[in-house]
């Protein structure tokens, strides 16, 4: 005879069950159902190693950031040893730390020229309202994500279809451009704080020759990155290419340009009609 295990009630040999209490006798070879109840609990008891992942996720951003500002020293210091094994992004990540700089350094400079309008108003006996915050650097991101898109895609697409550089994917050709005008970040720091000192006197003119150096640079390292590589001949002869670049990438400006300066002519109207 057996006992079940559970209630303790007598049971015979060849039943599978307590007739009493209902318990499942376990087969032999098996956990008993004691057991199996712990396994789930022991194992919901385990820790989890989420600080460990935690730890992990920042050391691996630590070390991306550490490899793009060593990057970018070497850019800085020779733009055309370009590093081929460098991170993938690292091109579009300088783009976009360029374009919120810029777009803040405007936006800056917008502020402090309204401030400068409603002083003088205000010194002429004119109503002003107290306290003008203008927020346009939405829209000045916006306005360098179209500017950077058209001078890195225009100049791709001439070196991987004009040139035949069919083995330079985008991303690659991102960096080695961004590697190119590096300098460029350098000039929007600069520019950045020099918008903090602008106003109607001081700091216009070097703001404006800022601005037309980034453009300078950013030109001229896509005619630099347009350039066919060694052993490949392109459709077009070097300096056609080249021609050609130039002249799509400013049509293309001059489109962005005026309809920018519709828009922000129309804000300068409206903001006018509140005094």
């Amino acid at each position: 005879m057996k006992y079940c295990p559970n209630c303790g009630a007598e049971i015979a040999p060849d039943d599978k069950f307590c007739t009493k209490c209902g318990f499942v006798l376990p087969v032999e070879g098996q956990k008993s159902g004691a057991a199996k109840q712990a396994q789930p609990s022991q194992s919901q008891a385990a820790p989890t190693p989420a600080p460990a992942q935690s730890n992990q996720t920042v050391a691996a951003v630590q070390g991306y950031a550490t490899n793009y500002f060593q990057w970018l020293w070497n850019a800085l210091k020779k733009p055309f040893n370009n590093d081929k094994s460098a991170g993938q992004y690292f091109g579009l990540i300088n783009f976009a730390i360029i374009i919120l700089l810029n777009a803040f350094s405007f936006n800056t400079v917008i502020q402090r020229v309204e401030q400068m309008g409603s002083s003088m108003l205000g010194a002429f006996g004119a109503s002003t309202q107290s306290g003008v915050k203008s927020s346009f650097w939405m829209q000045f991101i916006f306005v360098g994500l179209v500017i950077y898109a058209i001078f890195v895609g225009v100049s791709y697409c001439f070196s991987h279809y004009a040139t035949h550089n069919l083995d330079q994917t985008f991303l690659g050709y991102t960096n080695r451009l961004a590697h190119y005008t590096s300098s460029i970040l350098v000039l929007a720091v600069v520019q950045f704080l020099d918008s903090f000192a602008v106003n109607s006197t001081n700091g216009v003119g070097f703001y404006a020759i800022l601005v037309v150096l980034q453009l300078f640079i950013l030109l001229s390292g896509c005619l630099l990155s347009v350039a066919p590589q060694q052993g490949v001949t392109g459709s077009f002869d070097s300096a056609y290419t080249a021609i050609l670049t130039t002249v799509v990438i400013n049509v293309l400006l001059f489109i962005v340009a005026d309809i920018a300066a519709q828009s922000a002519l129309s804000s300068l109207m409206s903001l006018l009609k509140q005094f």
